[in-house]
Protein backbone atom coordinates (compact mmCIF):
# COMPACT_ATOMS: atom_id res chain seq x y z
CA UNK A 1 0.00 0.00 0.00
CA UNK A 2 2.69 2.56 0.73
CA UNK A 3 4.48 1.75 -2.37
CA UNK A 4 1.38 2.45 -4.15
CA UNK A 5 0.97 6.28 -2.77
CA UNK A 6 4.37 6.65 -2.88
CA UNK A 7 3.79 6.10 -7.05
CA UNK A 8 0.70 7.99 -6.82
CA UNK A 9 2.11 11.14 -5.18
CA UNK A 10 5.26 11.04 -7.67
CA UNK A 11 2.67 10.63 -11.16
CA UNK A 12 1.11 14.15 -9.40
CA UNK A 13 4.31 15.54 -8.89
CA UNK A 14 5.81 14.67 -11.96
CA UNK A 15 2.46 16.33 -13.71
CA UNK A 16 2.32 19.66 -12.03
CA UNK A 17 5.86 19.89 -13.01
CA UNK A 18 5.68 19.43 -16.53
CA UNK A 19 2.93 21.73 -16.91
CA UNK A 20 4.30 24.58 -15.41
CA UNK A 21 4.79 28.00 -17.49
CA UNK A 22 8.04 29.11 -18.75
CA UNK A 23 7.58 32.73 -17.33
CA UNK A 24 9.91 33.84 -15.08
CA UNK A 25 8.24 34.94 -12.11
CA UNK A 26 8.23 33.47 -8.64
CA UNK A 27 6.58 33.66 -5.29
CA UNK A 28 10.13 34.94 -3.75
CA UNK A 29 8.82 35.64 0.12
CA UNK A 30 5.52 35.73 1.77
CA UNK A 31 4.56 36.59 5.62
CA UNK A 32 1.31 35.08 6.46
CA UNK A 33 1.18 36.77 10.36
CA UNK A 34 2.16 39.67 9.87
CA UNK A 35 1.60 42.10 13.05
CA UNK A 36 4.59 44.87 13.57
CA UNK A 37 7.00 44.07 10.31
CA UNK A 38 5.51 45.87 7.45
CA UNK A 39 2.48 47.95 6.25
CA UNK A 40 0.59 48.21 3.57
CA UNK A 41 -0.53 51.62 2.23
CA UNK A 42 -3.08 51.86 4.25
CA UNK A 43 -0.59 51.81 7.32
CA UNK A 44 -2.22 48.62 8.38
CA UNK A 45 -0.07 44.66 8.82
CA UNK A 46 -1.14 42.33 6.35
CA UNK A 47 0.09 39.17 4.76
CA UNK A 48 1.84 40.11 2.02
CA UNK A 49 3.24 37.94 -0.77
CA UNK A 50 6.59 39.08 -2.60
CA UNK A 51 6.57 38.19 -6.36
CA UNK A 52 9.68 38.25 -8.33
CA UNK A 53 10.83 38.91 -11.83
CA UNK A 54 13.90 37.62 -12.36
CA UNK A 55 13.77 37.86 -16.33
CA UNK A 56 15.37 40.11 -18.48
CA UNK A 57 12.02 42.13 -20.02
CA UNK A 58 9.29 43.20 -17.91
CA UNK A 59 6.29 40.87 -17.79
CA UNK A 60 2.76 42.25 -17.87
CA UNK A 61 0.49 40.32 -15.43
CA UNK A 62 -2.31 41.37 -16.05
CA UNK A 63 -5.21 38.98 -15.98
CA UNK A 64 -2.94 36.21 -14.38
CA UNK A 65 -4.06 34.86 -10.79
CA UNK A 66 -2.94 34.16 -7.04
CA UNK A 67 -4.48 31.68 -4.80
CA UNK A 68 -4.19 30.71 -1.93
CA UNK A 69 -6.12 27.22 -2.90
CA UNK A 70 -4.60 25.59 -5.71
CA UNK A 71 -7.73 23.55 -6.05
CA UNK A 72 -8.98 27.46 -6.44
CA UNK A 73 -7.00 28.72 -9.52
CA UNK A 74 -8.98 31.73 -10.25
CA UNK A 75 -9.47 33.02 -6.97
CA UNK A 76 -8.17 36.58 -7.27
CA UNK A 77 -6.93 38.05 -10.73
CA UNK A 78 -4.29 40.57 -11.10
CA UNK A 79 -5.44 44.19 -12.71
CA UNK A 80 -4.92 45.64 -15.76
CA UNK A 81 -1.75 47.31 -16.30
CA UNK A 82 -0.04 45.19 -13.92
CA UNK A 83 3.72 44.99 -14.56
CA UNK A 84 6.72 44.08 -12.97
CA UNK A 85 9.66 45.37 -14.45
CA UNK A 86 12.71 42.31 -15.24
CA UNK A 87 15.06 42.34 -11.78
CA UNK A 88 11.86 43.66 -9.76
CA UNK A 89 9.81 42.99 -7.22
CA UNK A 90 5.66 43.53 -5.99
CA UNK A 91 4.14 43.01 -2.83
CA UNK A 92 0.61 41.47 -2.96
CA UNK A 93 -1.21 42.24 0.63
CA UNK A 94 -3.58 39.07 1.26
CA UNK A 95 -5.89 40.71 3.45
CA UNK A 96 -9.56 40.64 1.72
CA UNK A 97 -9.63 44.55 1.20
CA UNK A 98 -9.65 44.72 -2.79
CA UNK A 99 -11.18 48.12 -2.63
CA UNK A 100 -8.50 49.68 -1.33
CA UNK A 101 -5.75 51.21 -3.74
CA UNK A 102 -2.71 48.78 -4.99
CA UNK A 103 -2.68 45.41 -4.89
CA UNK A 104 -4.99 43.93 -2.65
CA UNK A 105 -6.26 39.86 -2.79
CA UNK A 106 -9.34 38.85 -1.73
CA UNK A 107 -8.08 35.96 0.92
CA UNK A 108 -5.49 36.11 3.51
CA UNK A 109 -2.77 33.78 4.69
CA UNK A 110 -3.11 31.01 7.47
CA UNK A 111 -0.54 31.70 9.75
CA UNK A 112 -1.13 27.60 10.76
CA UNK A 113 0.08 26.73 6.95
CA UNK A 114 -1.50 26.61 3.74
CA UNK A 115 -0.25 27.10 0.09
CA UNK A 116 -0.08 30.05 -2.57
CA UNK A 117 -0.46 29.45 -5.89
CA UNK A 118 0.43 31.47 -9.47
CA UNK A 119 -1.10 30.92 -12.35
CA UNK A 120 -1.07 32.21 -15.72
CA UNK A 121 -3.91 33.89 -17.96
CA UNK A 122 -5.69 30.98 -18.42
CA UNK A 123 -6.08 30.26 -14.76
CA UNK A 124 -5.33 26.51 -15.30
CA UNK A 125 -1.32 26.93 -16.30
CA UNK A 126 0.67 26.80 -12.65
CA UNK A 127 3.49 29.73 -12.68
CA UNK A 128 5.09 28.91 -9.33
CA UNK A 129 3.57 27.86 -6.03
CA UNK A 130 4.24 27.07 -2.65
CA UNK A 131 3.02 24.33 0.26
CA UNK A 132 3.89 25.96 3.89
CA UNK A 133 2.96 24.66 6.94
CA UNK A 134 2.91 26.88 10.19
CA UNK A 135 3.86 30.46 10.32
CA UNK A 136 5.52 32.25 12.84
CA UNK A 137 4.57 36.31 13.87
CA UNK A 138 6.37 38.70 12.01
CA UNK A 139 9.06 35.85 10.26
CA UNK A 140 8.87 35.72 6.53
CA UNK A 141 9.39 32.91 4.36
CA UNK A 142 11.59 33.03 1.02
CA UNK A 143 13.83 31.63 -1.14
CA UNK A 144 17.74 32.76 -1.04
CA UNK A 145 19.07 33.61 -3.35
CA UNK A 146 16.17 34.66 -5.30
CA UNK A 147 14.43 32.99 -7.64
CA UNK A 148 16.49 29.73 -7.65
CA UNK A 149 17.20 29.00 -3.84
CA UNK A 150 15.82 27.27 -1.01
CA UNK A 151 12.78 28.24 1.33
CA UNK A 152 14.83 29.79 4.49
CA UNK A 153 12.78 31.45 7.45
CA UNK A 154 13.87 35.44 7.57
CA UNK A 155 13.73 37.21 10.95
CA UNK A 156 14.24 40.31 8.90
CA UNK A 157 11.95 40.06 5.93
CA UNK A 158 12.89 42.03 3.21
CA UNK A 159 9.64 42.70 1.36
CA UNK A 160 10.47 44.24 -2.41
CA UNK A 161 13.95 43.88 -1.90
CA UNK A 162 16.76 41.33 -2.42
CA UNK A 163 16.52 38.26 -0.03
Amino acid sequence: MLVRICTFALIINISLNTTKAQIPLVINEFMASNSSTEPDPQDEYDDWIEIYNYGTIPVDMSGMYLTDDLTNPTRWQFPVSTTIPAGSYIIVWADGDTTDPGLHANFKLSADGEEIGLFDIDGITLIDSIIFGEQTGDISYGRFPDATGNWYLFATPTPGEEN
